[in-house]
């Protein structure tokens, strides 16, 4: 029969996993822009065009990003209608899949409870929230690396075909996510694991040719697709310009911040970053007492990936927040073993209450930031919202005064903040931002007032909200004779532009503005505290036009 204790365990854990799935669902819900507005632009293209090859942005070849989320998001048009909710919801099917690779995978590494720990503060992480609702390709990318990666360490235990098959499938679904790097991840890992038993038998083994062969037959298509529209320029694109040029900084040029992975996972990983970093200096710490003899040599499947990986990025002249997601199951699974030994040991007291105060650290600092965004940012007005809050925010007290463990103590406080604040992220702060990105606010109102058949336009706007969000995809005008020439003619047409492109307009003398709504924008990836300030926030704002030209 169950014990007290263990029906305590499955009730707070069943209402953890239920907050959880909670948040990943309000996370489906916000307009996407930018990226992944233009993710879900590529998308809608397929969908219309039933071309699922030669990927399209906006009638233009696209090249940038392989087609894996553009298919799917393109299924689940045909399955559910054209919406961003559609787009993002083969993203979290995916993620649930890297949640449970990263159980299996810890539990092969380590054993079935640091698996479950490492489980959980992968999914619920702000990494996973956050590229959930603001879906990229990364998140694809990162849930099948660890798939194949966990499938392949899983064959070479015990040699077993179909996870050799399975594991060539997985990272070919990573290589068709993001590229080459979906390859290299796993290569780091599994090769440095062999390189470190010394087993060059199997690192240099003839079988692994068959899981070549997998790789060329998933990735053929792609490869097709880009050299038809790009020739052999495509191809050298997918292998060597989309990774090793970005790291050489071919594309955009960022001063070197050479700890730019450390702050990044600081807050990237929360609330378990500063675990990690304690885990971090305490294996380091074993090693050296062990003159760097493992134990367990299954941990270098972890340190292979997290050490190379961190450092590419750290080096590399273009940096992004999620260029390291690819090493976050990993860094989970370092994490959770370290939280596994502090909770059942009874020596390392001052590691313990270190690991406390990092804990209320974390969530009393939380806290004030969802206050402060719901009363005075944006402010909530729906019952709903601080009902789950004020529900939450009780959660939170209990978890920091009754819980039983030292395992749930490390854990549960830090699950209910980074709930927390994603929930406000999520339902409070995204709808409410977006009111100020104003594109996607005049692409809803070219709805509501064009006429069928009337088109709509953008000038001196370069991104691909407006290609998404309205009924009838924007084209885009991309000079100023173009825009004349349009001008010029007889043709009724809707036009978004900024201040300088309506400023263009009125400088001509051939035209008509019939209709005028001007709206405030905002890029949402360049957020400022004088944004989110109501009373510095219109100093950061800029105008987007929608003008009916007659």
């Amino acid at each position: 029969m169950m014990n007290k204790n263990q029906a305590e365990q499955k009730w707070l854990y069943g209402i953890l996993i239920a907050l959880a799935v909670m948040v990943y669902i309000t996370g489906l819900f916000p307009a996407t822009t930018v990226d992944s507005a233009k993710y879900a632009t590529v998308s809608r293209e397929i969908f219309h065009s039933g071309n699922w090859i030669h990927l399209k942005i906006c009638g233009h070849p696209y090249l940038q990003k392989p087609p894996l989320l553009f298919w799917l998001g393109a299924i689940f048009f045909h399955l559910f209608g054209v919406s961003i909710v559609a787009f993002k919801i083969p993203t979290l099917l995916f993620t649930l899949l890297g949640i449970y690779s990263v159980y299996r995978f810890g539990k092969l590494i380590y054993d079935e409870k640091t698996g479950r720990i490492a489980a959980a503060i992968y999914g619920i992480s702000e990494a996973m929230f956050l590229y959930n609702m603001d879906v990229h390709t990364d998140a694809l990318l990162t849930a099948n690396i660890i798939f194949g990666t966990w499938q392949i360490a899983e064959y070479l235990d015990k040699r077993k075909l179909v996870n050799y098959i399975l594991g060539f499938i997985g990272i070919g679904l990573a290589m068709i996510s993001k590229g080459f790097i979906g390859l290299v991840v796993p290569v780091i890992a599994i090769g440095g694991y062999l390189l470190m038993k010394k087993d060059f038998r199997t690192l240099f083994s003839p079988k692994w040719i068959g899981g070549i062969l997998i790789l060329a037959l998933i990735l053929f298509p792609v490869l097709k697709g880009l050299y038809d529209q790009f020739g052999i320029e495509g191809i050298k694109f997918y292998f060597w310009s989309n990774n090793i040029d970005r790291i050489r900084g071919e594309y955009s040029h960022f001063k070197h911040d050479y700890f730019f992975s450390l702050h990044t996972m600081a807050y990237i990983f929360l609330p378990w970053s500063l675990y990690t970093f304690s885990a971090f200096v305490n294996d380091a710490r074993q090693w050296a007492q062990h003159h760097f003899k493992l134990k367990n040599p299954k941990v270098v499947y972890n340190y292979s990936v997290i050490v190379v990986l961190l450092l590419v990025v750290s080096i590399s002249s273009q940096q992004s927040p999620h260029y390291l997601l690819p090493a976050i199951p990993f860094i989970a699974m370092v994490t959770a073993r370290f939280i596994n030994e502090i909770s059942t040991t009874n020596q390392k007291i001052k590691t313990q209450k270190l690991l406390f105060i990092f804990r209320n650290l974390i969530v009393f600092l939380t806290w004030p930031v969802i206050f402060v965004t719901a009363f005075y940012f944006f402010p909530v007005h729906q019952p709903i919202i601080w009902a789950t809050l004020l529900l939450l925010l009780v959660f939170q007290i209990f978890s920091l005064f009754q819980l039983k463990t030292r395992l749930q103590k490390l854990l549960v406080p830090l699950m209910i903040s980074i709930i927390s604040l994603t929930f406000v992220s999520n339902t409070v702060y995204m709808p409410s931002a977006l009111k100020y990105h104003g594109p996607i606010q005049a692409s809803l109102l070219y709805d509501k007032l064009a006429q069928p058949q009337t088109p709509l336009y953008t000038y001196d706007y370069g991104l691909y909200e407006t290609c998404f969000y309205p009924k009838t995809a924007s084209k885009m005008v991309e000079s100023k004779e173009e825009l004349i020439h349009l001008l010029n003619s007889q043709t009724p047409f809707w036009l978004i532009t900024t201040q300088k492109g309506y400023e263009t307009i009125l400088q001509q003398n051939n035209h008509e503005i019939t209709q005028k709504y001007i709206f405030p924008y905002k890029k949402l990836t360049n957020l400022s505290l004088r944004f989110m300030n109501p009373k510095t926030r219109n100093s950061t704002l800029k105008k987007i036009y929608l003008l009916k030209i007659k």
